[in-house]
């Protein structure tokens, strides 16, 4: 039987039917500021409050300022890293590495194992993955470099993977490259919609291989000290004046989680 790990957003996981599967990696996709890399905070204090041991890779933003960020949400990571519990860290690649070396770069894998200590990783975060590959031309290297990668935390690790990508605003795409989503086992879409004259933020399931996903577009906050909470699906808001404080039971599960 399958095992699943929580996301740590009840809903969500019953969206996806269950949780994710443990030991697979999936994508999260969104624009500038839909919320992608709270997702993955909050996915990986799942981790961290089931004492699992967890990374979480900045290829683009200082991890400094990630978790100096994610503060004014009340969430402290620091405990955990002085525990040796989680492993916040950046990774740099150029662009020519990716291109020379291809399939045969071991860096990245080793600058895990180095900051790990070859140590055991439960749950592991790359944001956003579409840096690894930003200026390489030749799609190959690019798609079996991030397979090679996949391959190794899923095989090697046997880590539940988020993998964030940005896309551009008003895109229908579901990554950066247009093939990420087809290496990873399932994909979850943020998104902000106007609606009735303000920006409302959406999530849904694209796909989510071996499980019976819902794939309802719902509307979701994010509260401090509460992370993400998903409320009603998009459909039931149109044509309707609502305000941020409507709430539903699903609310109240989520935010009674544990932390």
């Amino acid at each position: 039987m399958l095992q699943r790990v929580s996301t740590g957003i009840p809903k969500l996981d019953k969206i996806l039917g269950g949780g994710l599967i443990q030991g697979r990696t999936y994508l999260v996709a969104g624009e500038t500021g839909a919320g992608k890399t709270i997702l993955a905070l909050q996915f990986l204090r799942e981790g961290l409050s089931r004492n699992e041991p967890c990374v979480y890779v900045s290829l683009d933003e200082r991890v400094g300022n990630v978790l100096s960020g994610v503060e004014t949400l009340g969430w402290n990571f620091w405990p955990y890293i002085n525990s040796g519990l989680f492993y916040p860290f950046e990774i740099r690649l150029e662009a020519a590495e990716v291109r020379k070396y291809g399939k045969e770069s071991k860096a990245f894998i080793e600058a895990i194992r180095r900051v790990t200590r070859g140590g055991p990783i439960s749950r592991i975060v790359l944001d956003p993955v579409s840096a690894l590959a930003t200026g390489a031309k030749e799609e190959f290297y690019v798609r079996e470099y991030l397979r090679e990668i996949i391959n190794y935390l899923e095989e090697k690790c046997n880590a539940t993977t988020l993998l964030i990508t940005d896309i551009p605003t008003g895109s229908t795409r579901l990554s950066r490259f247009g093939y990420e989503e087809f290496l990873a086992s399932g994909v979850i879409v943020m998104s902000i919609t106007r609606l009735d004259g303000r920006l409302v933020r959406t999530l849904y399931v694209r796909k989510m291989r071996w499980s019976q996903m819902d794939p309802t577009i719902y509307t979701f906050d994010i509260r401090s000290g509460a992370g993400i909470v998903i409320k009603q699906p998009i459909d039931s808001l149109i044509g309707k004046t609502t305000t941020p404080e409507v709430e539903t039971e699903d609310v109240e599960d989520n935010e009674a989680s544990p932390s």
